[in-house]
């Protein structure tokens, strides 16, 4: 699965955004330079973004998109994946060392709650005239994250669990509804849960449970959770991993899965989604211009691009997600397998902002030092 992204974190705080911190550009070029133009003045837009966009290229957006858009505009995409993802332009700015890349694609509320955070004033990012996109207003509102709108959405998910019917057949129950399911006898041993501390996978099903029991029990409620046997791994990785080499029947993971089960051929009673509660929590990915670009205009010509419907249908598809627009059409064979909650949740940047350090210092004092 391609999609999946992880994070970091430095102590019992969220200080990195992501493991590692060399650069690994996809396109020519040294590390953390860039050229205005290509040869022959064709000009250059270096765009950031996580590696799973760029590395895979039957099945990651990155090399359609860059084909597509180059097709379509006298520019050449630069992508520039670095193993660090957000964590490496974050270290270059505090070191005051020149970014050279001009926009992030694959921005998340974290990400960006983190980057403000670390910057104050002198933010990493910077607003541009949404006025010049064409499909701006066919954003859903439930994926807007960024009230300075520096961050555009482009494509969303949502975490969900994902279990094996087939084990709970042959244990004569149903299928968890609830969150307190999670934590009753039935469900026993049952759950592996990605660590909050190196996943945003975790860390977003942790805003969940924060949303759904509030600040004051949400650490009760895990510490039940774990009391019933549920497994807290490493990261997503090692949460799937585990789970299909059966060591439990659930995971946290994504509503999407059973587009890779089909893909796969796989069986697809082990790959049912769970929404506790008829919920689902976003996971929403934006684009944002860097500050100092000086490529603002052709940014904005690449945004407008990667919110054009068509574009949000083949790249949802490409990167198995759904898009961040209400006017783009997926095919019935897909759309009918990724699925979507009853009620979405999440967390706005105002919410995560001041408090989503703390939240996750008190997790990891009570249940990860358990």
């Amino acid at each position: 699965m391609q999609r999946r992204r992880f994070i970091t974190a430095a102590g019992a705080s969220v200080a990195g955004l992501a493991a590692g911190c060399s650069a690994a550009p996809t396109d020519d070029g040294a590390e953390g330079t860039t050229t205005g133009t290509a040869s022959g003045g064709t000009p250059v837009l270096r765009v950031g973004t996580y590696g799973s966009f760029v590395d895979a290229p039957s099945t990651s957006p990155g090399g359609w998109v860059k084909e597509r858009f180059e097709s379509e505009h006298d520019a050449e995409i630069r992508w520039f994946a670095p193993d660090g993802e957000m964590n490496y332009f974050l270290q270059r700015r505090n070191q005051n060392v020149t970014i050279d890349t001009d926009l992030y694609l694959g921005l998340t509320p974290e990400n960006l709650v983190q980057a403000d955070t670390a910057t104050g004033d002198d933010s990493l990012f910077t607003s541009f005239d949404t006025d010049d996109l064409s499909n701006v207003d066919s954003v859903i509102d439930d994926y807007r994250f960024d009230p300075q709108e520096r961050a555009i959405p482009f494509g969303a998910s949502y975490i969900s669990l994902v279990y094996n019917q087939n084990t709970f057949d042959e244990l004569g129950v149903e299928a968890p509804e609830t969150f307190e399911d999670l934590a009753s006898d039935p469900y026993e041993d049952g759950l592996l849960v990605p660590n909050p501390q190196n996943s945003e996978t975790g860390l977003e099903f942790l805003f969940w449970t924060i949303d759904h029991f509030g600040e004051d029990e949400y650490l009760d409620y895990w510490s039940r959770l774990t009391d019933n046997g549920a497994q807290i791994l490493q990261g997503w990785s090692a949460a799937y991993s585990a789970y299909s080499s059966g060591e439990a029947p659930m995971v946290v993971s994504y509503s999407t899965d059973q587009v890779f089960a089909d893909q796969s051929g796989a069986d697809m009673a082990e790959h049912q989604i769970g929404f506790p509660n008829g919920q689902g929590y976003a996971y929403l990915e934006g684009v944002a211009p860097f500050t100092g670009t000086d490529k603002m205009d052709l940014a904005t010509e690449f945004v407008d691009f990667i919110l054009d419907p068509e574009i949000q249908a083949e790249v949802a598809q490409r990167n198995v997600a759904l898009p961040a627009v209400d006017n783009a059409e997926l095919p019935a064979d897909f759309d009918e397998l990724v699925h979507e909650p009853e009620e979405i949740v999440s967390f706005g940047y105002d919410d995560l902002m001041g408090n989503m350090s703390g939240w996750l210092d008190d997790w990891s004092q009570q249940i990860a030092s358990q």
